[in-house]
């Protein structure tokens, strides 16, 4: 969004929806997909951050508590907010819960298109 966003706001641009499950600070009149009358449409980008598997459990809560302090405070939010990212600290668990609706919602969109690998 970031790439765009100027040439949005100049008019050069005209945004006709956003693809999240809510209207974008920096585009507060763009409505979202859903709002536009295509719910299924609904797209986001995420983030994560991932640990070998075998990391303890006291690392992982450390980390976890860590990085979300940080994604709280007013620096890391400005900061993203220049890039036109709205900043959604989530809990591990609805983290786990994304990651596996992302993969079987991806995993049918794949097997619809025929898609098989090759080499």
């Amino acid at each position: 969004m970031d790439s765009l966003l100027g040439q949005v706001q100049s008019g050069q641009l005209r945004a006709l929806a956003t693809t999240g499950p809510s209207r974008l600070k920096s585009l507060p009149d763009v409505p979202t997909v859903a709002e536009a009358g295509y719910p299924a449409l609904q797209d986001v980008t995420w983030f994560g951050i991932f640990l070998p598997a075998k990391t303890p459990p006291a690392i992982v809560a450390q980390l976890n508590s860590a990085i979300q302090a940080s994604l709280r405070t007013e620096e890391v939010k400005s900061g993203m907010a220049k890039l036109s990212i709205d900043v959604d600290a989530i809990a591990m668990n609805d983290f786990a819960r994304l990651l596996a609706t992302e993969s079987d919602r991806w995993k049918g969109i794949v097997r619809a298109t025929g898609f098989t690998p090759t080499g």
